[in-house]
């Protein structure tokens, strides 16, 4: 007999269950969930998980749902495990809530008997408020067979989910013949693939691999994300990752999981940050391989570039201004992909998938219109447009900017085009004529929309309403200490911090240091959460804010309802300066005053930014020993020029003149393009520490470029070496 928790062995004889002996282990709470995490395909990072039942019997011990499920449909009772499923995975996602755990989504299982004995919606609905837990945490997967069976009942109850704010997958996708057909009639928000897809055999994986790449094609151009089920190792995970499937749920990555082995795991997140938090790359794969071709990023190019590039920088890509060519260098998930590498190509698939809102798809075309913007970067000018975002809910803007590189012009027409879905706007001008709804620093609704948008948000309806009001503490010393663009900075990182909690929210900043959040989604309690979150994420850049709170059962007056949230905001802060907040900011403000250089331009900013840690960067073909240039310092472009832009004899001037001696010879080896072909090969990347004649440590990373044998990516990063 195997100790309690332990499965039950292949050879180990399991007897036959009554209906009654599961009634009667359910009333003793014998039944538990363990749950399977769903991975980044390419990451393996844990995004979210599936609830999956066991039966801890007391002889036989873990039993697995095939041993009692079928005994549970036979009878019509398969309602009662589910319920106890979906009331435990509540109240866990409850729990972890309140115990500031790092948060993923987990989803539950509903069958078609669930459909057909209750409304489900409204029961799982019910508990997400007896738990108190926000419905983007909880999904619900509905099987194939499940919406083959009652069409119109299903569609109503996806229908009343998705008016909770529950997100809702189709599961064993493709085990159906009339799946393809479904997806015209179901408004799901994910497909899981069916196992079977996974389970290839030399005959049919030709035709098998085709098929899924066919399906993740489409499942992009519906907007629907595809989760692959059952990958069991790692030719399977590798083969998936290739064709587009960006996430991942089995035995490879993780077998179905006791709660508090999942609990550890989240834990041990290297950033500790929730999953509304967690950046697209956590969520988004770096790139999509379609007959051949990436799409997206450029494999371990895209992985890596993430690493060493900034986090609100979503896209990095070359631009011939001459032809039009366009190539993605790194770009994450929230960018689409154009069906061919052409700029016009990309601005419609841009304008198409709603990444620029569509009241500024006209400014946008134009801003950035290949004619328009050819000679301006000829003359060495930055193009910079920033847009509001329809599908950038947490951030709100999307900045695009075309940078040219050193010797832009007509004989080498290239350019770099940026894309930024977190930047700091404030630092960023910004001319919108039609902006009349927005602030125009922060990005955020203005006073204008506040005003306008009061009297519909105050239209009588049966939901709670919570009004949150927001005062940025010290802004007067922040301006008059470290000058108004400093000032400017931390309230566009308070707007981002807002935006971070309460993205699906009204957020207004209505005066200077002043906003407000409107929310019919969330509970006090909720918003308190929140709140608290985002408190302590801006405390650690050394600013504070007071805040006040009020809430409303039934959406009651809201002038009132903002009142008492003003005036709990104001006693608020009279706390925070009896308790000594203000002398405090007062040192740190001296201190930071000394170490601060106030700095206000554009995107070319950015770069310099960047340069401070990865002064060089280029993309250089070992073939043809020449190279396009990311960010390059002058000295190194003299270098270039001095050797008809060898990269190898520049690279063999600067190591005799600027390194070490006895740093010299590992760097000199890289000299040999045949050492570095084999070196990428069998490591995936190179890397070289080197010590400049100045004192000043940097490593040099060599990576490599799926679409091209010759084509790698040299960056020289300041670093710590070892």
């Amino acid at each position: 007999m195997p100790e309690m928790g332990g499965m039950p062995s292949d050879n180990e004889l399991v007897p036959f269950f009554t209906f009654e002996d599961i009634d009667h282990a359910l009333e003793n709470g014998e039944f538990c969930c363990y749950l399977q995490p769903k991975c980044n395909a390419e990451t393996g990072t844990i995004v979210g998980a599936e609830a999956l039942v066991r039966w801890n019997h007391p002889k036989y011990g873990v039993i697995p749902p095939r041993w009692f499920v079928p005994v549970l449909e036979r009878a019509g009772r398969i309602c009662h495990v589910d319920m106890f499923v979906w009331r435990f995975v509540v109240e866990m996602l409850g729990r972890w809530e309140r115990e500031g755990r790092n948060l993923v989504p987990v989803s539950v299982n509903v069958s078609m008997m669930d459909i057909d004995q209750m409304d489900v919606a409204d029961v799982i609905g019910g508990l997400l408020n007896e738990y108190d837990v926000d419905a983007r945490l909880l999904r619900v997967e509905i099987t194939e067979s499940t919406v083959a069976k009652n069409l119109s009942m299903v569609k109503d109850t996806i229908r009343k989910l998705h008016a909770r704010g529950i997100v809702v997958l189709m599961d064993d996708f493709g085990s159906a013949y009339s799946s393809l057909n479904m997806l015209k009639d179901i408004n799901v928000d994910m497909i899981k693939l069916d196992t079977k897809f996974i389970e290839l055999s030399k005959e049919n994986a030709g035709k098998g691999v085709k098929i899924i790449q066919s399906i993740i094609v489409m499942a992009k151009k519906l907007h629907l994300m595809v989760i692959a089920e059952g990958a069991q190792t790692k030719e399977q995970v590798d083969w998936l990752e290739a064709v587009g499937c960006g996430y991942i749920q089995g035995y490879y990555f993780y077998p179905p999981l006791p709660v508090k082995r999942m609990e550890t795991l989240l834990a041990e997140r290297a950033d500790g940050r929730h999953y509304w938090d967690m950046p697209c790359d956590y969520l988004h794969r770096g790139h999509v391989t379609v007959n051949g071709r990436v799409l997206l990023g450029v494999s371990a190019l895209a992985a890596d570039a993430f690493e060493i590039l900034a986090d609100g920088l979503a896209e990095i890509s070359r631009l011939n201004v001459a032809t039009g060519e366009y190539r993605a260098i790194k770009r994450d998930g929230v960018i689409p992909d154009p069906e061919v590498d052409e700029f016009g190509a990309y601005m419609r698939a841009v304008t198409a998938s709603r990444v620029v809102h569509p009241d500024d798809v006209g400014r946008f075309l134009a801003d950035l219109n290949l004619s328009s913007i050819r000679e301006r970067l000829y003359r060495q000018e930055t193009v910079l447009g920033i847009y509001r975002s329809e599908i950038l809910a947490k951030t709100g803007v999307v900045t695009f900017a075309a940078v040219p590189t050193h010797a832009c012009s007509p004989s080498d027409p290239w350019a770099v085009v940026l894309v930024g879905r977190n930047l700091p706007i404030g630092l960023l001008a910004c001319s919108d004529a039609d902006n009349y709804r927005r602030d125009s620093l922060t990005g955020l609704l203005n006073r204008n929309a506040y005003d306008n948008d009061l009297e519909c948000i105050q239209a009588p309806h049966d939901k709670p309403l919570t009004v949150v009001y927001v005062d940025m503490n010290g802004l007067h010393e922040i301006n008059n200490y470290l000058g108004h663009a400093k000032g400017d900075s931390v309230l566009c990182c308070l707007a981002n911090a807002m935006r971070a909690c309460f993205g699906d929210d009204r957020i207004y900043r209505i005066g200077g240091d002043e906003f407000v959040i409107i929310s019919c989604n969330h509970t006090v309690s909720q918003s308190m959460r929140r709140m608290a979150r985002m408190r302590r994420d801006f405390l650690k850049g050394d600013w504070d804010i007071s805040v006040g709170m009020a809430e409303s059962d039934d959406g009651g007056d809201l002038p009132d309802l903002i009142k008492q949230a003003e005036i709990r905001m104001r006693q608020d802060k009279k706390q925070h300066y009896v308790n000594g907040g203000g002398k405090r900011q007062l040192r740190m403000l001296n201190n930071q005053l000394e170490n601060i250089l106030v700095r206000n331009g554009d995107v070319r900013m950015l770069l310099e930014y960047l340069n401070v840690r990865y002064p060089v960067s280029f993309i250089v073909n070992l073939n043809t020993d020449t190279q396009r240039s990311i960010m390059v310092p002058d000295f190194f472009q003299r270098m270039l020029d001095g050797h008809g832009g060898s990269f190898r004899e520049a690279l063999r001037e600067f190591c005799c003149v600027r390194i070490v001696p006895e740093y010299q010879e590992g760097l000199l080896r890289l000299l040999d393009y045949d050492v570095v072909r084999s070196r990428l090969k069998s490591e995936g990347a190179v890397q070289c520490g080197y010590v400049r004649n100045d004192g000043e440590r940097f490593m040099l990373t060599i990576l490599t470029d799926s679409r091209s044998a010759d084509e790698t990516m040299w960056v020289f990063e300041h670093k710590v070496l070892p």
